[in-house]
């Protein structure tokens, strides 16, 4: 039976029937890491249980502010412990805005604080463009991707994070244009910085161009 274009994307479970039998907790800190055997119906018809490693993060928002009167946007550049595990040459990754949803926060709250924790200033307008898993192989984290609106009135400090959470954050505001021929040169490496960038040029590639 074949599934209509408007039904393609919307949750479905058909039936697979999966669910996570056991679930043992291997690592508690500022992740938490579980083994888990999950059981499910194979797509022959099987039973099946596979055994899989869960790394338990919260849930998270991102970002992205635009000044659209001067063109820029407001991004952040921080050390990222992997990229640097990874031997890339240069750790301190270029991204948007971003961090995790606080007990008792909705995804908005979070992000006009994050926002102010790390940008340093206000921002309006929020819109939400979507909620996406960057691993869902083995990340719980759901990450609420925004954009919004600032501009220089709204700073109200310098920004560069929470020291008492180790963070070192450097506020950039970069060009719209040059922006957009990152994404096009491959030249960003967080994927919901490139996401983020890339819906704002399909939506206002004026902005850009």
């Amino acid at each position: 039976m074949s599934v209509s274009s408007s039904d393609r994307f919307l949750p479905r479970r058909d039936n697979v029937k999966a669910e996570i039998t056991d679930r043992s907790l291997k690592y508690d800190g500022f992740i938490k890491l579980y083994e888990c055997n999950v059981s499910f119906n194979h797509s022959n018809g099987e039973r099946r249980t596979i055994k899989r490693e869960i790394h338990d993060h919260g849930h998270a928002i991102c970002v992205l502010p635009v000044d659209r009167e001067r063109r820029v946007a407001m991004l952040v550049r921080q050390l990222r412990t992997g990229a640097l595990a990874n031997g890339e040459r240069d750790p301190m990754v270029l991204e948007v805005a971003a961090g995790l949803i606080d007990p008792g926060e909705d995804p908005e709250q979070a992000t006009m604080r994050e926002a102010e924790e790390e940008l340093g200033f206000r921002i309006d307008d929020l819109f939400h463009v979507t909620s996406f898993y960057a691993s869902p192989g083995t990340l719980t984290e759901k990450i609420d991707a925004y954009l919004a609106s600032y501009t220089l009135d709204d700073r109200i400090h310098a920004g560069g994070g929470l020291d008492d959470e180790g963070e070192d954050i450097i506020v950039e505001e970069i060009a719209l244009d040059e922006l957009g021929e990152a994404v096009l040169q491959g030249n960003l490496r967080d994927a919901k910085t490139i996401l983020l960038v890339q819906y704002l040029m399909l939506g206002e590639p004026e902005l850009f161009f």
